[in-house]
């Protein structure tokens, strides 16, 4: 964040730099068509300085307070740096326009600088229009990207639901299953007894008849 700050900075120290050089140059220019091209260029860097400076704002208001404070206040000088500008770009140009009047005894034949500025704010409207589509698009395809989510939460929600009623099934049939095992076993364990029911009678009955028998021989 901070470092995009600094590139900031540097833009705006480099077009101020660019700007007194020009405005420096206004006293010199003698044709309308020269003035008309430096005019151009000192109003589009005035804009493009201003837009610097809104962009810096923007980016301070994310820093935590003690930045955000040592930023504000470097961006308060820097503003009044651009209103020195900018102030002294006027009087240099209505000083030549001044100049022409008295020589001439007439005008410049159209004002530069209104015609100028009219540009300038056709290119920021331009650059907000551009700007508002782009946050538009952010802002669909971040409705997209939710919409997407929500349908994979809906289709998670009811991977899960078939999850717990199989589960649910699953429990049901290993009941029945163990229900199942244990009157096999009741079975099986009932039969043993009778079997050894059986077995116990038949020995009791073998011996009874061995006793018979014994008794008869003697």
């Amino acid at each position: 964040m901070e470092s995009l700050l600094r590139s900031y900075e540097q833009q705006f120290s480099v077009t101020t730099a660019s700007i007194t050089a020009k405005t420096a140059t206004l006293n010199g220019i003698i044709t309308a068509e020269d003035k008309k091209s430096v005019v151009q260029q000192i109003v589009r860097e005035l804009e493009e300085t201003k837009d610097i400076l809104e962009q810096m704002e923007l980016e301070v208001r994310e820093l935590d307070a003690t930045s955000k404070n040592k930023y504000f206040t470097r961006i308060e000088s820097y503003r009044v740096e651009l209103s020195r500008l900018e102030k002294e770009f006027n009087n240099k140009r209505l000083a030549k326009r001044g100049d022409r009047e008295e020589l001439f005894g007439e005008p410049e034949v159209e004002d530069t600088y209104d015609h100028n500025q009219f540009l300038i704010n056709s290119e920021k409207l331009e650059r907000g229009k551009s700007r508002l589509e782009a946050g538009y698009q952010v802002v669909i395809e971040t409705e997209q990207i939710g919409n997407n989510i929500l349908a994979d939460l809906n289709h998670q929600r009811e991977t899960m639901q078939r999850t717990r009623n199989r589960l649910t099934e699953t429990d049901q049939e290993l009941s029945r299953s163990g229900r199942l095992l244990n009157h096999m076993l009741t079975r099986i364990i009932h039969n043993r007894l009778i079997l050894v029911g059986l077995i116990s009678i038949v020995v009791l009955f073998i011996i009874i008849t061995l006793y018979i028998k014994f008794r008869a021989n003697s």
